[in-house]
């Protein structure tokens, strides 16, 4: 089991060149990594960040499997809740740019500290892994939250579903202000928010789109869309979930908004499908 001293002396034999590409890929001294969780820590208390959760398991993290992927001491195999980190290569599948940093990053917060488990939402994935918003202790007993840290240091994007978005409204400002200061895996252009005539060209996967809304309408058919527009803007079509959903959004043309989730094509052209309303940012620019 792996203490905070062992941990630390583990990151300084890593190697001068592999720290500072952490470091510089992050925009932060390691002096900053390790006090910029403050931000996180102290931009509301405990009982806040936890409020409407419900309390689940505690153990020491003994092992980190990705950059929003832990091991406790009890076995239990813990997926941090509405964050997608860069993905680690595994079999075939090649490693995601920032992948390793985003790892290192959850690494040397993480590791060797008790952790603290709260659900939101769905709290067990079709692997068996907890689905939990996690709080680990600092050296001076403030209560760090990993998923806000590492959205907050660039090291994931924030990414809801509709069983589990109890958090992302906390998260997106978090993730606007990494993305703003072009830290971690936002200096990688892979992963920029797209405009809706980039939709129309990106691959399936995975992506934030922002623009301004052209078209705006309730649909027959179940399954909401979202796509661009011949003038560059944003075709929005609301299914029965969404249109009668009540956190629903008052959106209208000539609004500007940034939605998330899964583009894939339908008909020849890439759209995303929304199912709740926590993909949704209303912008005001």
């Amino acid at each position: 089991m792996a203490s905070r001293s062992v941990l630390l002396h583990h990151l300084s034999n890593m190697g001068v060149n592999r720290v500072l590409h952490m470091v510089d890929c992050s925009k932060f001294s390691r002096r900053a990594v390790l006090f910029s969780s403050f931000a996180v820590v102290l931009g509301c208390g405990s009982s806040q960040r936890t409020d409407g959760l419900v309390a689940g398991e505690s153990g020491r993290v003994v092992k980190i499997r990705d950059g929003d992927a832990l091991t406790l001491d009890s076995g239990l195999s813990v997926r941090l809740a509405e964050i997608e980190a860069p993905r680690l290569a595994w079999n075939d599948r090649p490693q995601d740019p920032f992948g390793e940093q985003s790892f290192e990053m959850l690494e040397y917060i993480a590791l060797g500290r008790v952790a603290r488990l709260y659900y939101g939402g769905l709290s067990r994935d079709r692997y068996d892994r907890a689905l939990a918003h996690v709080l680990v202790e600092d050296e001076t007993g403030k209560d760090i939250w990993l998923n806000g840290y590492m959205v907050h240091q660039g090291g994931a994007r924030v990414r809801s579903y509709s069983d589990n978005c109890a958090r992302a409204r906390a998260l997106y400002p978090l993730e606007s202000e990494a993305r703003q200061l072009n830290r971690g895996l936002w200096t990688h252009q892979g992963y920029n928010v797209r405009t809706p005539d980039d939709l129309s060209q990106t691959r399936r996967g995975f992506c934030i789109v922002e623009g301004r809304i052209d078209e705006i309408a309730e649909i027959a058919d179940g399954q909401s869309r979202v796509a661009g527009t011949a003038s560059g803007g944003l075709a929005v079509r609301l299914g029965y979930g969404l249109a009668r959903a009540p956190d629903r959004i008052p959106l209208a043309p000539g609004d500007h908004v940034r939605l998330r989730g899964y583009a894939s094509e339908l008909d020849g052209h890439m759209d995303i499908r929304p199912d709740h309303w926590a993909q949704f940012e209303a912008l005001e620019l």
